[in-house]
């Protein structure tokens, strides 16, 4: 959640987080069927490899395709009318074309919205960062993957990539933006040294730190043996208490104690390709719609008639729930730039009246 010196720089915002605060009270602490945000992948292109990959960047897939400016401010434009208070930018790497970045920034007007921006880092430079700063970005997310230089580079596919993570958060920080370090977790590290000198480093940095689990689809699609087990979820609970800085999309942010759960975000926050596609989550590679032919509230109200979508999980549906999974995320070539329709799906009913909540 966005702290108080950039609340009171963006009144806007200010109104749409308090009515989603009361949502999610008078909801018994669940994020329901309010869509908070907004996840867009604007152009996929990248400078490193991951092996790991949701979007199947280092295939080079769909490179050249990029959504119009036209097209993300109406996007932005409906999301502020319906009540959405955050906008992540995410790729692909964004800062390969820099300017272009700041040009969609400008598009979306970012005092209407928690703004963030998700990067490897590579190019987050001391100018990079103020210039995000002055454009309005509250929060700049950074993966890293190990402690371990080494490792690091070669999970990324790239020599100095953690050297110029670990300098990007640091020039982040230095311009007065949130730094979050973001961190992949599964069944293979959760109990690793290495994954507690991640959360140990960034707690010490004074960081955020933003966990992700690990998900079969992109790079690991069909990989089910990196998903956690309820060892690894209980081992992560335990974390969620001991590292106040910790922090999950699926977990109450209001809740002081550490306990709750928001449940999972799926159409709760949109995410939208390059095609103008908009999908369950970045993980989850169902299509709900697209932009460019429907405006958002439809294809929300789309979303919410698929059940799994539409009743409260505390699993992340993509790397917990491995019933899910093996229903809804194993068909072969699967991908953010070959979804499966939703109204394909088992449990999609199309004549199903969803009560959903818009703020305006």
């Amino acid at each position: 959640m966005p702290d108080s010196s950039l609340l009171l720089s963006k009144p806007r915002l200010v109104e749409k987080l308090t009515n989603f605060y009361r949502y999610v009270r008078k909801n018994n602490g669940q994020v329901g069927t309010k869509t908070r945000g907004i996840d867009l992948n604007f152009n996929n292109a990248c400078n490193l490899r991951c092996e790991y990959c949701f979007t199947d960047s280092p295939t080079g897939s769909h490179f050249r395709d990029m959504l119009d400016i036209d097209v993300i401010a109406d996007i932005a434009d409906q999301a502020d009318e319906l009540g959405y208070f955050e906008f992540d930018l995410q790729g692909g790497e964004l800062l390969l074309r820099p300017e272009k970045l700041f040009e969609v920034l400008a598009a979306i007007r970012p005092e209407r919205f928690y703004m963030y921006v998700t990067t490897n880092g590579y190019f987050l430079t001391k100018e990079i960062a103020e210039r995000l700063a002055k454009a309005g970005v509250a929060r700049v997310s950074v993966s890293v993957d190990s402690m371990d230089e080494e490792t690091h580079d070669k999970i990324r596919g790239r020599k100095t990539s953690w050297r110029r993570a670990i300098e990007g958060l640091k020039h982040v920080q230095n311009a007065g933006i949130d730094p979050y370090l973001n961190i992949t977790v599964g069944h293979y590290n959760a109990h690793e040294e290495d994954f507690k000198a991640l959360l140990d480093y960034s707690k010490d940095q004074n960081y955020k730190t933003l966990l992700n689990v690990a998900v079969p689809a992109g790079m690991w699609a069909q990989m089910e043996e990196i998903i956690c087990d309820d060892e690894d979820r209980e081992h992560i609970k335990k974390l969620r208490k001991e590292y106040g800085n910790l922090v999950r999309n699926l977990w109450n942010p209001f809740d002081k104690k550490h306990e709750k759960i928001l449940g999972c975000t799926t159409v709760n926050r949109l995410y939208i390709t390059p095609l103008g596609d908009v999908l369950a989550c970045p993980y989850v590679h169902i299509k709900l719609g697209n932009v460019k032919e429907q405006p958002l509230k439809e294809i929300v109200e789309q979303g919410f008639k698929f059940k799994h979508f539409r009743e409260h999980s505390s699993l992340c549906l993509a790397g917990e729930d491995k019933e899910f999974i093996s229903k809804y995320m194993t068909s072969e070539g699967q991908s953010i730039f070959k979804p499966t329709p939703v109204q394909d799906l088992e449990g999609y009913d199309g004549s199903e009246i969803v009560d959903i909540t818009y703020d305006n």
